[in-house]
């Protein structure tokens, strides 16, 4: 099969999982967006992260929440990058020096 064709296939099952996807998914998220409660799996993640789903969240809170987010995100990337070497699929790549 040539790559032409292969990224065409591709391309085309993409629309085609977004297509038949859209409607259950987009079904969903009105019916969590608009209903005042929870799912019990919703009320058990609230429960262990220590969060409120009634109240909002100020400015102080949520920049906390993006910084620590932003930072787990870096060391994640750095481990990763760290530890290229020895994962599978690294096209031969050595790690990064420190």
């Amino acid at each position: 099969m040539s790559p032409v064709l292969a990224g065409i296939l591709q391309l085309l099952a993409l629309v085609v999982a977004l297509g038949l996807s859209y409607r259950p998914l987009g079904d969903y998220m009105a019916r969590v967006y608009s209903s005042p409660r929870h799912l019990r799996v919703e009320k058990w993640i609230y429960r262990a992260i220590g969060a409120n789903p009634d109240t909002a969240m100020r400015w102080p809170a949520y920049l906390r929440g993006v910084l620590a987010f932003s930072l787990v995100s870096l060391l994640f990337l750095y481990a990763l990058q760290r530890l290229q070497g020895i994962l599978p699929g690294s096209l031969g790549f050595s790690s990064i020096d420190p």
